[in-house]
């Protein structure tokens, strides 16, 4: 099991496209321990993950030293090994943390949205942040070179889209997510969605290039794609399981089934002291594995990132809620990310056969990579 750790509801930016309700709540150690022993205690295997999120987690950077502090003990009396996560707009990272997250292996998502980074993720003042995080980025990939890569993509940021990967694969980032702005009041219009799949188009030559130039990486809104039609219907029911391995946890300690639900009663399923609920968790996931009616019939269904567990709570039912934006966001990429993958795989490319059909490929990758970063 895994638990995704809201450690506050503080940011010191204010981000246009966040959908945290910003307030002054912060974990309590008591909180925070009493959640460590409740993953560890309902973690097979003898490893639980926390993934430390907010607001802005480092804003409780102690509780976070003060946390890994208890689960390294926790594994010295009962051998129990636990692993870390963080997300985090970087502005307070620093060189002493990063000493300690090479040490824990404490990895870390980095959001950041390139040349568009002013446009969208500023501070409380307006100010931009991205000549803030000018000098943190080398740093950050100096102690952690797997650090993934996250963007946002916004209707006013769109024909940005392209650049913004581009942006964190020459600054060195080799896992990049990029994720569009779905809340309702993102103003996205044809023009918009336009530009979107032109930029996409970008994006697949990019992946083309970078790929027929054996550099390795990870492009999620590509390769995501591209595993859900390798896996087909079993595309969807893991990342179902992934939901039930992986509640989340306010700063009250209340435990909601995934952080899109943070703080709504009808996706509250216990809490760290008592434990959960796990009638109600499994009626919410069993909801979540009906599509709309409209889904049902859509050819794209299996490989959709919305038709499954997009749920809202309406009329005392759970129900699937895809978007009229998300639904046409899924049509546009898949055909551009199966071109992507067509050409490739025409073309007899070994690395991405070795990256998509290879169940071993992530770890061999990942000694190669050390082996050369050693070697260096």
């Amino acid at each position: 099991m895994q638990l995704t750790l809201h450690l506050t509801n503080k940011c010191n930016l204010k981000c246009k496209y966040c959908f945290v309700e910003h307030g002054t709540d912060s974990m309590s150690r008591e909180v925070a321990f009493a959640a460590v022993k409740f993953v560890m205690e309902n973690s097979g295997r003898g490893m639980s993950g926390l993934l430390f999120y907010g607001g802005e987690p480092l804003l409780e950077k102690n509780l976070i030293y003060d946390m890994v502090d208890y689960t390294q003990a926790l594994k010295k009396k009962k051998g129990h090994n636990f692993y870390y996560k963080m997300t985090t707009n970087g502005t307070l990272l620093d060189e002493e943390f990063l000493k300690f997250s090479e040490k824990v292996n404490l990895g870390i998502g980095f959001s950041h949205d390139g040349h568009a980074q002013d446009d969208c993720r500023v501070f409380s003042d307006g100010a931009g942040s991205y000549t803030k995080l000018k000098d943190i980025i080398p740093l950050l990939l100096k102690y952690q070179p797997y650090a993934i890569g996250m963007s946002v993509i916004d209707p006013s940021t769109v024909h940005k889209a392209s650049s913004i990967v581009g942006f964190l694969f020459e600054k060195g980032f080799r896992y990049i997510t990029v994720g569009v702005n779905y809340c309702k009041t993102a103003p996205w219009t044809k023009n918009n969605l336009s530009t979107l799949e032109n930029e996409y188009k970008k994006m697949a030559e990019m992946y083309i290039k970078w790929t027929k130039a054996e550099e390795k990486f990870y492009l999620s809104s590509f390769d995501m794609k591209i595993l859900s039609h390798i896996k087909g219907e079993k595309y969807n029911s893991d990342r179902s399981r992934m939901n039930i391995n992986q509640p989340s946890v306010a700063p009250d300690g209340k435990i909601y089934y995934a952080s899109m639900h943070l703080g709504n009663p009808a996706f509250e399923i216990g809490d760290v002291f008592s434990g959960i609920d796990s009638e109600k968790q499994k009626t919410i996931s069993a909801k979540g594995a009906i599509p709309s009616e409209t889904c049902q019939k859509c050819a794209l269904r299996p490989r959709c990132n919305y038709a499954y567990d997009n749920l809202i709570y309406h009329d005392s039912e759970y129900i699937t809620n895809i978007s009229p934006v998300q639904c046409v966001h899924e049509q546009l990429i898949t055909p551009i990310a199966d071109y992507t993958a067509e050409n490739l795989y025409k073309d007899n490319n070994a690395l991405f056969i070795h990256k998509h059909y290879n169940e071993l490929y992530s770890f061999v990758s990942l000694v190669e990579d050390r082996n050369s970063i050693k070697i260096g």
